[in-house]
């Protein structure tokens, strides 16, 4: 039986995604947003790519091989490939907006082998390759994988601090080494969660959930001003990914609750919602697209002003919805895209 909570927190995550997304456009391209729009965005880069990797770990479970990572072919690497060529044509076509070098071989390279266009799915499915060694099965060997997942996930956490302490976490691109090493952690922690009896899990996290939500948003927001101070205002946007791999944790695990007490709490019959949740990776392929034209179309009727992030966040999510239910509707289209 589908989980409607767990639809709901990878609506929140994409819609997270997508408002941080917003803001830095807005700020890099327009004019710097002041501090608390700022650190909301700071705050959103924190959680909103992990708690995908964690429901990502969560859900795995024992199953024939060939079959998972055929799965996975044609949900992720497909519209990975399909999004990151469409990007390609655009940018040699049209405009070098989305360019990274100067040269097609480059910009191939660019886009398949360091996967910069769409890190996300690229990381993704990586990570998704290694899955079987974790994912919980029956018997004795659940013990071995249960104590094998713990043991990567700390080794990562390890390499992730020593390489953001070191001022080397981005220096392995290739294969989106660099973010396999930051979010290998998260899917990790999920596939623990998954060795969990789901029962016990969810009564631990469950219980007491306003009590829990009101201590999380206390903790976020002093340590979300913590971080800022002193840093002139604008600065706060990114300034998340300039921290060691122990404080983004440390401020990831509040956030995530957050989004995980919240979607508890939310009725289950919220259909735009649950569809938003199930069309989360579509929402983060559309986004770039759907952000540059909209900040265009705005730009040219509007002054820059702070009313343009929501709006864009939320057309931008809405338009992805909408194509999503034309496009199921055409068999090539739809496989192209991960429907």
């Amino acid at each position: 039986m589908r989980k409607t909570y767990l639809d709901y927190m990878k609506a929140l995550g994409a819609v997270l995604v997508i408002l941080a997304h917003s803001i830095s456009t807005y700020s890099e391209t327009f004019k710097l947003v002041p501090r608390p729009v700022g650190i909301v965005g700071n705050l959103c880069y924190a959680v909103n790519a992990s708690v995908f990797f964690v429901i990502a770990g969560y859900l795995c479970h024992s199953q024939k091989v060939l079959p998972f990572y055929g799965k996975k072919i044609t949900k992720i690497l497909v519209p990975f490939a399909a999004f990151s060529l469409l990007k390609i044509a655009y940018t040699v076509l049209l405009n070098n907006s989305y360019a990274h070098s100067d040269t097609l071989s480059g910009i191939l390279q660019d886009a398949f082998l360091y996967g910069r266009l769409y890190w996300f799915p690229y990381t993704l499915f990586i990570i998704f390759i290694t899955a079987p060694l974790f994912w919980p099965t029956s018997g004795k060997k659940d013990n071995v994988r249960l104590y094998a997942s713990v043991a990567a996930a700390v080794a990562f956490a390890v390499l992730n601090e020593y390489l953001s302490l070191t001022g080397k976490e981005n220096s392995i691109l290739i294969l989106q080494v660099n973010n396999i090493c930051k979010y290998m952690p998260f899917f990790l922690m999920g596939v623990i969660f998954a060795h969990v009896d789901p029962k016990k899990l969810e009564g631990l996290l469950s219980k007491h959930i306003p009590v829990k939500l009101i201590v999380s948003a206390v903790l976020v927001i002093f340590s979300g001003y913590y971080l800022v101070r002193g840093l002139p205002t604008g600065d706060e946007v990114r300034v998340m990914w300039e921290q060691p791999f122990h404080v983004r944790l440390l401020m990831a695990l509040p956030l995530m609750y957050i989004v995980y007490g919240v979607s508890k709490l939310l009725p289950d019959n919220i259909k735009w919602l649950s569809l938003t949740g199930k069309r989360s990776l579509q929402i983060l392929l559309f986004d770039s697209i759907f952000r540059t034209i909209l900040y265009t179309v705005l730009a040219k009727f509007f002054e820059h002003q702070l009313w343009m992030i929501p709006v864009v966040m939320v057309s931008s999510i809405a338009l992805t919805v909408l194509a999503c239910e034309v496009i199921k509707k055409v068999p090539v289209v739809r496989n192209l895209v991960g429907i």
